[in-house]
């Protein structure tokens, strides 16, 4: 199968993640990295992303990226991810490597997901007090209304 041109891959919970983004993160390479990636989905929601379950094209600048995978908790971190980067998919009725537009998945964060609810989901992710993904999530669901 050809892939679309400008592809980016993307895991399940990062999904979430990039909801509440505002220039923070896990070093300054990590920053400028997802900023990139943050800007090019906002200024093209017709950009094509393949939702994962592994390091993604925002981890590959990330310091507690090792050869396992995620190591931000230490051994387990990656098994810990990727449940997470399942449950959002579930939620999100997205299958593994499905490829979607960035704006298609705007449209089921905002039919299957709360910010009241991303304590199920984040469970002890270092961001999730600082509210910062349920503002967001919460800014979208006002914006965006769901055609599913």
């Amino acid at each position: 199968m050809d892939l679309p041109i400008g592809l980016i891959d993307i895991r399940g919970h990062t999904l979430l993640c990039l909801q509440g983004f505002r220039g923070e993160g896990y070093s300054p390479d990590f920053v400028v990295n997802m900023a990139a990636l943050h800007s090019r989905l906002v200024l093209n929601p017709k950009v094509t992303v393949r939702v994962i379950v592994e390091p993604d094209a925002i981890c590959a600048a990330c310091p507690n990226l090792g050869p396992a995978g995620c190591r931000l908790r230490g051994e387990g971190s990656e098994a810990a991810m990727r449940e997470q980067d399942l449950d959002v998919m579930r939620r999100l009725s997205i299958t593994p490597g499905e490829i979607l537009t960035w704006e298609e998945v705007l449209r089921r964060i905002a039919a299957s997901v709360g910010g009241e609810t991303l304590h199920e989901i984040c469970g002890a992710c270092p961001w999730l007090p600082l509210g910062y993904c349920a503002e967001g999530i919460e800014r979208l669901k006002g914006e965006i209304k769901p055609n599913l």
